[in-house]
C-alpha cells in the first residue's frame, strides 16, 4: 500500500505548480536520481560556503546558491518521478530520505562552524529536525501516513529561512543580541540566527512532545491490551 503524504508547507501553494511546471519541461534524458545528486551536491556546496564563510561573509553567496541547488534537486526528484509516472516506491523512498537526512545533518554542522551561530545552537537545530525526521517514519510505519511538515514548516521552509538569514547577514552584518537571561550569559552575543534557529526548534521538539502523548492516548484505545485470562482453578 502506497504511503500517504501529508504536505502542509506554509510555502506550498507557490512551491508544488512551480515544481509541476519545471517538470514538465525537463528533457526526457533528465531522471530522478540525477536530480537527487543535484540536491546533494547543493547541500554540500552550501556547506563549503557556509565554513568558507568565517574568513568573508561574501562567501554566503556560495551558501545561497548551494541551498538552492539542494531545494531543487531534493524537491523536484518526487515531482518529477509522480508526473512521468515512474515511481520506485522503496527505493525512491530509501534514496531520498536517506540523502535528505545526510544534506541537512552538512548544512547544519556547517552553519555551527560559520560566524552566523554558535556551533551548539546549530546542533540544537539540527537535533530538532531529526527528531521530526524520526518522527515522521515513525508515522509512516503506524498509520502509513507520512507527514512532511509540522506546523507549516518542513524542509523547504528552512532553507528559505536559511536563505533570507544569509542576505540579512550580508546587508547588515552578524546581528548580536546580548540577553540578560542568566543562563545565557555566559554564551556570550547571541546572533539573531542564534535566536531563530532557538525559538523553532524548542517549539517543533515541544509540539512533537505533546503529539506523542496525544498519540499514544489514541492508539491505547485503538489497539488495547490482549485481555487477560485467568486459568481454571482446579
Amino acid at each position: 500500500m502506497a504511503v500517504k503524504r501529508i504536505n502542509a508547507s506554509i510555502l506550498g501553494a507557490f512551491e508544488r505548480p512551480a515544481l509541476a511546471w519545471m517538470a514538465d519541461r525537463l528533457p526526457p534524458r533528465i531522471v530522478p536520481d540525477h536530480l537527487t545528486t543535484l540536491g546533494v551536491m547543493g547541500a554540500l556546496l552550501a556547506a563549503v560556503g557556509f565554513v568558507l564563510s568565517r574568513w568573508s561573509l561574501t562567501w554566503l553567496w556560495l551558501a545561497c546558491a548551494g541551498l538552492l541547488f539542494n531545494w531543487l534537486g531534493d524537491s523536484l526528484d518526487g515531482t518529477l518521478a509522480r508526473r512521468r509516472g515512474i515511481e520506485r516506491p522503496r527505493y525512491g523512498f530509501f534514496i531520498d530520505h536517506t540523502t535528505d537526512m545526510l544534506s541537512q545533518t552538512a548544512i547544519f554542522l556547517s552553519l555551527g562552524a560559520s560566524p552566523c551561530t554558535h556551533f551548539g545552537v546549530a546542533c540544537l537545530g539540527l537535533i530538532a529536525f531529526l527528531m521530526m525526521f524520526v518522527y515522521t517514519l515513525i508515522g509512516a510505519q503506524v498509520h502509513n501516513v507520512m507527514r512532511i511538515t509540522y506546523l507549516g514548516f518542513g524542509a523547504t521552509e528552512i532553507r528559505a529561512l536559511l536563505l533570507l538569514g544569509n542576505l540579512l547577514v550580508m546587508a547588515f552584518g552578524v546581528l548580536q543580541f546580548r540577553p540578560n537571561i542568566p543562563p545565557l550569559v555566559s554564551l556570550g552575543p547571541l546572533s539573531g540566527h542564534d535566536v531563530a534557529i532557538s525559538l523553532i526548534s524548542l517549539l517543533g521538539a515541544s509540539w512533537i512532545v505533546t503529539s506523542t502523548i496525544r498519540e499514544a492516548r489514541s492508539l491505547a484505545v485503538l489497539d488495547p491490551p490482549p485481555a487477560v485470562t485467568r486459568a481454571s482453578e482446579s
